[in-house]
């Protein structure tokens, strides 16, 4: 593992290299069936490196899900096993970045293969932060479980909302 310490991802040169820019041929798969593979919790620890990415993605995916409980994924028009989400930053409003993630739905072992984010941590190779874990988790393990974000905030929301029904917040 320490070897990999000093290395940057391939993906991220593969998109330089290959000219995939972050903001063009990408297909939207909103209601659209993907084939990203399902993984198991052990899968994802092994992944993560632990456990503490995973218990944050159940918050931070809430807050990237749309009305139909879905993330916003693309798919490469050019390769068929590499997708992308774009996020925002935890640490900053403003700020969004596009994640992606290259995986064979085939490999039951590694099926992952590589990711990528535009942030700063984005280009590490041992590991996973908030962003490639909560993308991983939601698309590999969550959707495929009975998993549902939870409602708490939702609820305040529309009680705080209902009691100034002449102001928008």
């Amino acid at each position: 593992m320490l070897e990999l310490q000093n290395t940057t991802s391939a993906l991220a040169e593969e998109i330089t290299s290959l000219r995939l820019s972050l903001r063009k041929k990408w297909i939207p798969m909103k209601g659209c069936a993907i084939d990203f593979p399902q993984l198991s919790l052990e899968y994802l620890r092994h992944f993560t490196c632990g456990s503490y990415q995973l218990k944050q993605s159940k918050s931070y995916a809430k807050s990237h899900l749309d009305k139909n409980d879905d993330l916003d994924v693309e798919l490469s028009s050019d390769k068929d096993n590499l997708l992308r989400c774009r996020i925002q930053s935890r640490h900053q409003n403003s700020t969004k970045y596009y994640l992606c993630i290259k995986y064979d739905p085939s490999d039951s072992d590694e099926p992952i293969l590589d990711k990528y984010c535009q942030c700063k941590s984005g280009n590490q190779t041992i590991g996973s932060y908030a962003h490639t874990a909560t993308v991983v988790w939601y698309l590999g393990y969550a959707r495929f479980t009975e998993w549902k974000p939870s409602q708490r905030g939702t609820i305040l929301f529309n009680s705080i909302a209902s009691c100034r029904p002449n102001h928008a917040l």
